[in-house]
């Protein structure tokens, strides 16, 4: 839900090279966002607003559904890719009360199909040759240091890890199977975390008292994820709401 960490953690030093976030990339370019976590029914959206040369804003918009799915835009290239209508997404599935399983999922809603280095997310390192197939464990883990590469970590990339959720999942993982939250100093880049967690403590008490936690009903059914670049003085509510909750009776897969 951190979208601040995509200009760090993912930092690519070249374009096309390593995946993650390159130098010419929107998000390089917009620098720290601002956010708006807005409530529904389900969970929360939340929009992470970058400005941009020109008096304009590249502007993400989010969903979180209760209790473990997220919905994102996807990650345009450039200008021209501004109009796929892709959503990925992932949901953390609890396995036990100390691990999850972490699925990843894709659709297009729109005329251009998935390729195949989407199918099988090459740029994630989560497609065949990155995951066992038989356990579902990335290849890259904790027990080998996620085959860190302080090299590629000198010239290519910040982290020196292949792969932009082998990067996310090294960052979990260090911090060991229970963490001790209170001692965390969480800031602006965290509200949509504290947005969750706050949302997670109330459905608990919500299920506690016989009520129906968000997420139970089938209101989020009609939830997109949405990116674009607006001017700088537009409301994104006004250029963006419409696609990520229509109203009009459009389908959802369109």
């Amino acid at each position: 839900m951190d979208q601040s960490h995509v200009g760090i953690l993912h930092k690519a030093f070249r374009n096309n090279h390593n995946p993650g976030s390159a130098p010419d990339s929107f998000n390089a370019r917009g620098g720290a966002p601002s956010f708006d976590i807005e409530p529904t029914t389900f969970g929360h959206r939340y929009v992470a607003i970058r400005r941009l040369p020109d008096r304009q804003q590249y502007v993400r918009g989010y969903h979180f559904v209760m209790p473990f799915t997220q919905i994102r835009p996807h990650s345009p290239k450039n200008q021209a890719e501004l109009g796929k209508k892709f959503n990925p997404g992932h949901l953390w599935v609890p396995i036990d009360d100390d691990n999850c399983v972490v699925w990843n999922w894709m659709y297009s809603r729109g005329d251009e199909p998935l390729s195949e280095d989407d199918r099988t997310e090459r740029s994630l390192a989560n497609g065949p040759d990155d995951v066992d197939q038989k356990t579902f464990r990335s290849f890259r883990q904790r027990e080998n240091n996620w085959l860190l590469d302080r090299q590629m970590q000198r010239k290519e990339n910040f982290s020196g890890i292949v792969g932009v959720n082998t990067q996310d999942r090294a960052v979990q993982e260090m911090q060991g199977r229970i963490a001790d939250r209170t001692k965390e100093h969480l800031g602006p880049a965290d509200q949509a975390i504290i947005a969750c967690r706050q949302m997670l403590l109330r459905a608990l008490h919500a299920v506690q008292t016989g009520d129906n936690p968000p997420g139970a009903d089938g209101s989020y059914y009609r939830a997109r994820a949405a990116v674009k670049i607006i001017p700088a003085d537009a409301a994104w509510q006004t250029a963006m709401l419409q696609e990520m909750e229509p109203t009009d009776g459009t389908s959802s897969a369109e």
